[in-house]
């Protein structure tokens, strides 16, 4: 059996020893570069999106923790969680906003806004969420009184023993 030679690899000029592993290493640099450069900008994007993440997620927790108390309320809820994330996430967090729900003796605070971007036109949104039960006791648990506000609760007190 004969073998041929294929007629495009007569035409095409071959390269020596040196001279063709330069012409291979430029392309090959060529072309990983941009990869390279890619695969960094995307580690940092991530790295900050998760910086924004985080930084939302204890915003939430800040102002739930602030409308959970006694007294609390859903605006001081919602004026600590946007206080938190502007302080912890100035420059990581941009334009954070924040919404309480109460329901069910359930504080929840959300927590949204965008990663700061490496790359413009490519929106990062975060979003993170934080919910307490509310403090404090019911007004009248269970019917039960204080026998100690009665005058006819508790003889022994008062008693001197």
């Amino acid at each position: 059996m004969a073998w041929r030679r294929h007629r495009a690899a007569t035409l095409l000029p071959r390269r020596c020893g040196r001279a063709a592993e330069r012409a291979i290493a430029t392309i090959e640099m060529a072309i990983l570069t941009p990869v390279m450069l890619l695969l960094v900008t995307v580690s940092c994007q991530a790295a900050l999106w998760q910086e924004a993440d985080h930084v939302a997620l204890a915003a939430a927790e800040s102002g739930v923790a602030a409308g959970a108390e006694v007294g609390g309320s859903p605006d001081g809820a919602k004026g600590e969680a946007l206080s938190a994330a502007s302080q912890m996430g100035s420059g990581v967090l941009t334009s954070p906003g924040a919404s309480v729900r109460e329901s069910g003796g359930l504080v929840t605070v959300t927590v949204t806004g965008q990663s700061e971007q490496l790359v413009p036109g490519i929106p990062v949104s975060v979003r993170e969420s934080a919910s307490a039960p509310l403090e404090g006791l019911p007004a009248n648990p269970s019917g039960f009184t204080n026998s100690e506000a009665s005058s006819a609760g508790n003889t022994s007190v008062g008693a001197g023993g």
